[in-house]
């Protein structure tokens, strides 16, 4: 049996499935031509061939919560659970004869601009995100899926795996819609992208007896896509 045989996209997507994640998609690494530069999956690692994105939903109730700290919490769990299943599958993928690069699903961020409080992690997950047909990014710069609308929190890996790669997704934002542009309260959104020194002024917050919670999450909650 060849590396051929016992790896491809089926096998991929019933462990990501199999591990709690409720999306998952694959780019082939022609797709990232126009990522910036620094930022493409070949940037990162070469030899990349394939790029898999996965996510899992937020709790529908924490958006009925009077207090941000239920948001906060579901956020954090999610990101430690689709980092596990991010290096549970580079696991799987090498112990099949091929490489994987686990991506962090948040934070560290190699890339700070301390004077407009602008950061990029190494890949762009949302972008890949919809590279790989799981969504399209709307006007408050959040990949909208047509299941679970903006409620996604995702992981990826990066592979030299040869994978049948997924359709690209519709179009889902309304040329016409403009609700989280004019919802923001830091007038942060353009339409195209975001000014994160704007947004972080207000998106998170330290609490006074220690932590930190997600203060902001508007632009999730008024988007007509919040919840499919």
């Amino acid at each position: 049996m060849g590396k051929e045989d016992k790896m491809n996209s089926i096998i991929i997507k019933e462990q990501i499935y199999s591990l709690g994640a409720e999306v998952c998609g694959i780019a082939d690494i022609d797709r990232f031509k126009n990522a910036p530069k620094g930022f493409n999956p070949s940037d990162i690692y070469p030899a990349a061939k394939s790029v898999i994105i996965f996510g899992k939903r937020f709790l529908k109730g924490v958006y009925e919560s009077i207090t941000n700290v239920p948001y906060t919490f579901v956020r954090n769990k999610l990101v430690e659970r689709l980092d596990d299943i991010s290096i549970h599958l580079s696991f799987l993928i090498e112990e099949n004869g091929y490489k994987a690069i686990p991506i962090p699903s948040a934070e560290p961020y190699e890339y700070w601009d301390s004077n407009m409080k602008h950061g990029r992690g190494i890949l762009s997950l949302k972008h890949a995100g919809e590279l790989a047909g799981i969504g399209s990014i709307g006007k408050n710069t959040l990949l909208i899926n047509e299941k679970y609308g903006n409620q996604l929190w995702l992981g990826g890996v990066i592979t030299d795996a040869v994978l049948e790669q997924d359709p690209l997704s519709i179009k889902l934002c309304p040329d016409n819609c403009r609700i989280c542009i004019e919802a923001c309260p830091q007038f942060a959104l353009n339409g195209i992208t975001i000014d994160q020194m704007k947004c972080r002024k207000i998106s998170a917050s330290s609490i006074e007896g220690g932590g930190w919670i997600l203060s902001c999450n508007i632009c999730r909650k008024v988007c007509p896509f919040s919840y499919k």
